[in-house]
């Protein structure tokens, strides 16, 4: 699990080395919240303040009492109290810009979310417009149907109709799907994590961004669960774990570091089960991920080389320097991988 620090409640990496241990509480601290140095070595038997606060103090009753005059300070107190007052100061001034910093990150965050809320906005009414404008082309199909079944007017004419018609479905249907994969540009999902009963999705997320060495914290984030209904069988594979996050540069930033670390595991993020790849891909549709498998089995017994996905578009490529072609329904699989490659892997499934 990720440490907190007990001063500012923020994340601490184990990677930064700007963190001390109080040696009563056990509790841990950024540096800088608790105005030691960076450069600094700290003692195990370091206490933070709080601790340092309730340590008892000695009444020393059997000292005589001396006066000592106001005007009569030495320099070496009038030098240490001084140089408290400065540190105090210091620590005042470093709080007030991080809060300075962290308004200012709030505001720009505030700023995206209203900008994603309205591109949400203008994406559903296209999506209800679609889904309208395929309403009545089904039912102007169903009634051409009908017209054809009871033998009334021209046979040709009308399978000309229907198949036009059918052709505007197919291009309304790969719309609509282009409208539902662009509302998933800001989600991913990490695959291959066990899935472990009353587990938080949301530490898990930061745990797996930590490991890929992208620092993320519960503000980037939108929303974080399992995605699909709940599995029971034995030996059934694990959920995927869909994260959504406030900005595309953080989903990039993932992808990326995925890429880099391909054999990254689930070991050290606090799980029982034994340590396991897991794996970070784009969110896709059902059409788009039942696509993607149909291609990549094909691809694989064809022995094309490429076949991967780019903001939520699937391509495929034979070999390198050939061009790619992209995949949308069942008629680019035809198209792409020929009838004879496509129906062969429908025969073996």
């Amino acid at each position: 699990m990720v440490a907190k620090c007990s001063a500012c409640c923020k994340f601490m990496s184990s990677l930064e080395g700007a963190c001390v241990d109080c040696h009563t509480c056990k509790r841990a601290y950024h540096r800088d919240c608790v105005g030691v140095l960076k450069n600094r070595s700290v003692p195990s038997s370091w206490v933070c303040p709080d601790c340092k606060a309730k340590l008892p103090r000695s009444n020393q009753d059997d000292t005589p009492l001396k006066t000592r005059a106001p005007s009569c300070s030495s320099p070496e107190t009038l030098n240490q109290e001084s140089l408290l007052t400065k540190t105090d100061g210091n620590i005042e001034a470093n709080l007030v810009d991080e809060l300075r910093a962290f308004r200012l990150e709030m505001s720009q965050t505030r700023e995206e979310l209203i900008g994603l809320r309205q591109d949400l906005y203008e994406l559903r009414s296209t999506v209800r417009s679609c889904e309208s404008r395929l309403n009545k082309v089904e039912e102007t199909v169903q009634t051409l149907l009908e017209a054809q079944a009871s033998g009334s007017g021209s046979d040709s004419g009308i399978i000309k109709v229907v198949e036009a018609l059918e052709a505007n479905v197919a291009r309304l249907q790969n719309d609509l799907n282009d409208r539902d994969q662009e509302l998933l540009a800001n989600e991913l999902e990490f695959s291959g994590l066990p899935e472990e009963i009353a587990e938080n999705p949301m530490h898990l997320a930061l745990a797996c961004a930590a490991k890929l060495g992208v620092p993320l914290e519960e503000r980037d984030v939108v929303s974080c669960a399992r995605a699909g209904a709940l599995r029971r069988e034995v030996g059934a594979r694990p959920r995927p774990l869909a994260l959504r996050l406030a900005r595309r540069d953080t989903r990039e930033a993932l992808l990326r570091a995925a890429r880099v670390r391909r054999h990254v595991t689930t070991e050290g993020l606090g799980q029982k089960s034994e340590p396991r790849p897991f794996y970070v891909n784009e969110r896709l549709t059902k059409l788009n991920r039942h696509l993607f498998y149909r291609s990549r089995q094909i691809g694989s017994r064809l022995q094309w080389r490429y076949i991967w996905t780019k903001d939520g578009r699937i391509y495929a490529r034979r070999d390198t320097g050939a061009p790619a072609h992209r995949i949308r329904s069942e008629a680019d699989l035809l198209k792409t991988f020929g009838p004879d490659g496509v129906r062969s892997q429908t025969a073996e499934s």
